[in-house]
């Protein structure tokens, strides 16, 4: 009996060892359509993330979700700038399971909502797969793929992750966002791609959603030399002309009798400018999914050309 005893335990803990196991056998990939939502609990608390290319590396929660779960700060918090406006933050490490077991993360929340669609934000970064293919259309007959280097930006990865474009001398860390059509750039790399690729102001001033349910003054800014990622090229930006590098002056200085829509770069040239462009939907048009590949650090574009 007491062999019989001792086998039955073996048995049920294998059995359990086994449970275990197969809770923790996600897919290496992770498909996502639609608004691009997961399931994920925090501290117990079942939650909704959307998923962002250009969110931060950790989960951004939104206020109202922070103060259900009491969420205390940790050591490490953070202040953005939307223009004249402040978003600040905190950050902890507490527990987050994506349906293979717990396991502690830092996470962030803000005093502004992150999404309106969910409980916060994601990037694919943080989330315990291999490769996050963003399915954007079905694939078409003689759709190409275009890979690109994946790099992480920013302290505690705040900035995201993308690829960084060698231009001019430049480097252009350059995300996607799915959020929006328009493809958004600031003031000071609108004044570096006017002086570096022939932009000038094309179209008329207005009101551009940035984050956090925050909007800011911007113009399309057409490229006479257009910025090439990989095969695909970016021939117009929405450049925010009223941020921290000021460009709302750019075309108003221009010499007596000068065209205004040519752009005169009024910025020293000597200065270090660091150069974000984050493309919306539109400069995705006619490519049918988005792969980030964290494993082996690259992203990949399948598009239709020509």
């Amino acid at each position: 009996m007491r062999i019989n005893a001792v086998a039955t335990t073996v048995a049920l803990a294998f059995s359990w060892q086994a449970m275990a196991a197969s809770k923790q056998a996600l897919p290496e990939e992770l498909v996502l359509t639609g608004n691009n939502l997961i399931d994920v609990t925090i501290n117990g608390l079942p939650l909704k993330l959307e998923v962002r290319p250009e969110a931060a590396d950790a989960p951004t929660l939104n206020p109202d979700v922070a103060a259900k779960l009491q969420l205390k700060p940790g050591m490490f918090g953070f202040i953005t700038a939307v223009g004249s406006e402040r978003v600040s933050g905190d950050s902890a490490v507490h527990k987050v399971d994506y349906g293979a077991g717990a396991k502690n993360q830092r996470i962030f929340w803000a005093n502004r909502a992150s999404s309106t669609i969910a409980d916060g934000i994601i990037s694919p970064a943080s989330l315990p797969y291999k490769r996050v293919r963003f399915q954007l259309a079905q694939p078409a007959p003689g759709e190409r793929t275009q890979q690109l280097p994946l790099d992480n930006f920013g302290f505690l990865g705040r900035g995201g992750i993308g690829t960084t474009l060698p231009v001019d001398g430049g480097d252009i860390r350059f995300q996607f966002s799915l959020q929006r059509a328009e493809t958004l750039t600031s003031a000071p790399t609108g004044n570096w791609l006017a002086h570096n690729r022939d932009g000038r102001f094309t179209g008329p001033p207005k009101q551009t959603l940035i984050y956090f349910g925050i909007q800011r003054p911007t113009r399309e800014m057409t490229l006479a030399k257009p910025v090439a990622i990989g095969e695909t090229l970016l021939t117009t930006v929405d450049v925010r002309y009223s941020d921290y590098g000021d460009a709302s002056g750019i075309a108003e200085q221009a010499p007596e009798g000068a065209d205004s829509d040519e752009i005169v770069v009024v910025a020293k040239k000597d200065k270090k400018v660091d150069l974000r462009i984050v493309a919306g939907r539109r400069f995705l048009q006619g490519c049918s999914s988005l792969l980030y590949d964290l494993q082996q650090r690259n992203l990949t574009l399948s598009c239709k050309t020509g």
